[in-house]
């Protein structure tokens, strides 16, 4: 099985900046393969195809040969998606626009190499017929198994998405128990199975973040409205923001894993190999809004 694991990384500050121009050179790949596919359909009436694609960003940018490829095929895969919501009729799909000024840099097969002491070399692949100097960065926690990609992350710093092998093969599907899922706000999970077992798991935990969020939120937009656009103290608050989104994420990224680890251990308790959710799209669907009143 695949699995994904946050690695903390070290390297000096050229690397770092170097880091950094390779976030920035996976935008400017991003923001022309959103050009290429407009030119393309305003001239051929038809999308463009991964081939063309590939072809047209061969060797325009500062990165690995698949570092570029990984950003092309994120950008197909948004496409694809975003057709298959519209043919669903979801109308608050919409296909790629947005340009970038950073993206994640992905390192693929013969893009890396990884040592034993922690030790990892992000190739740059070759440039005017010379292979440049890799990326050395010292990471700490690796998993031990076969390392099959690594993604450059930025959230209040570098850090790196590590996909491995881990070695364990899944097992056999077989026909058991069913239990049906509600989930929910003030209920994370409420699950009832055919034998009568039930499980709550009470949201509290994950409301009290968003609340606290939202107030400290509150409290350094009305101070930054204050301040002029730009300024010293206004990109202070900015920073601050970014913080506080950063540390609430982390939050409820914790206690949802916390919420989905309970459900899956009760589950292998109960012997569960079925979990049906209802699809509630479109609950909302011709039903009255409530206008709002403004009170002095």
């Amino acid at each position: 099985m695949i699995r994904a694991r946050i690695v903390h990384i070290q390297a000096s500050k050229r690397n770092i900046d170097r880091l950094f121009a390779c976030n920035r050179e996976s935008a400017r790949v991003w923001n022309d393969c959103l050009q290429i596919s407009k030119d393309y359909y305003a001239e051929q009436k038809k999308w463009i195809s991964q081939s063309e694609i590939q072809k047209q960003t061969k060797g325009k940018f500062h990165l690995h040969s698949q570092s570029i490829q990984a950003v092309c095929h994120k950008y197909l895969f948004a496409r694809d998606s975003a057709y298959q919501a519209i043919q669903k009729g979801i109308k608050t799909a919409r296909y790629p626009y947005k340009s970038k000024n950073h993206y994640n840099t992905k390192w693929a097969k013969d893009g890396f190499k990884v040592f034993v002491n922690g030790r990892i070399e992000l190739s740059m692949g070759n440039h005017h017929g010379k292979r440049e100097r890799p990326i050395v960065v010292q990471a700490t926690h690796l998993p031990e198994r076969q390392i099959k990609e690594i993604e450059l992350c930025y959230d209040n710093g570098l850090y790196l998405a590590v996909s491995y092998e881990d070695g364990i093969e899944s097992k056999p599907y077989y026909k058991n128990r069913s239990i049906g899922v509600d989930p929910g706000e003030i209920h994370t999970i409420t699950a009832f199975g055919e034998d009568g077992g039930s499980l709550i798991i009470t949201g509290r935990k994950v409301r009290a973040i968003h609340r606290l969020r939202n107030k400290k939120l509150g409290e350094i937009q009305r101070l930054q409205s204050k301040c002029t656009k730009g300024s010293r103290q206004w990109k202070k608050y900015h920073q601050v923001k970014r913080y506080i989104l950063s540390k609430s994420e982390k939050q409820l990224r914790d206690a949802l894993h916390k919420t989905t680890k309970s459900f899956v251990d009760w589950c292998i308790a109960q012997s569960v190999s079925d979990v049906h959710m209802g699809n509630v799209d479109g609950v909302q669907r011709n039903t009255r809004k409530k206008k709002r009143v403004n009170r002095k």
